[in-house]
């Protein structure tokens, strides 16, 4: 009787501290442009409530040669930046995937060459999954 107790204590327990399943949900794509000067941010995305953001891809162009491209997220606590060039160079280690979870923030960053107006572009590619208890 006690083993059947422990088990059942057990099982309620592991149901309590789970956090569900993931289930593919759709393929979120956001794209556009604008203009500015030496530096540029992209407007910054939410994942929303109940949701987990696989991003798969991302980047942020400027017309000229981009000196810096980096995608920046905050999880709640401060902005932080994956770079994705220095220098106009493609880095060796990609950052991708990044996992965010809901109310995690993201937005895609370039800086080019002192001070011209110059055109912005970006892109960003996201597998969004619903959490299933």
């Amino acid at each position: 009787m006690r083993f059947f107790l422990s088990m059942l204590f057990f099982s309620f327990a592991l149901g309590i501290w789970s956090q569900g399943n993931l289930q593919f949900n759709q393929v979120v794509t956001y794209t556009g442009s604008g203009s500015g000067s030496f530096s540029y941010n992209s407007p910054t995305w939410t994942v929303p409530a109940g949701k987990v953001w696989k991003v798969e891809s991302a980047s942020p162009n400027l017309g000229n040669a981009a000196v810096t491209r980096a995608i920046n997220v905050n999880s709640g606590v401060d902005w932080g930046s994956y770079r994705l060039t220095s220098s106009g160079q493609d880095l060796s280690v990609s950052p991708f995937p990044i996992w965010l979870k809901a109310g995690d923030q993201v937005q895609l960053h370039a800086s080019g060459n002192c001070c011209s107006t110059t055109s912005f572009s970006y892109a960003i590619s996201v597998v969004e999954f619903n959490i299933v208890p």
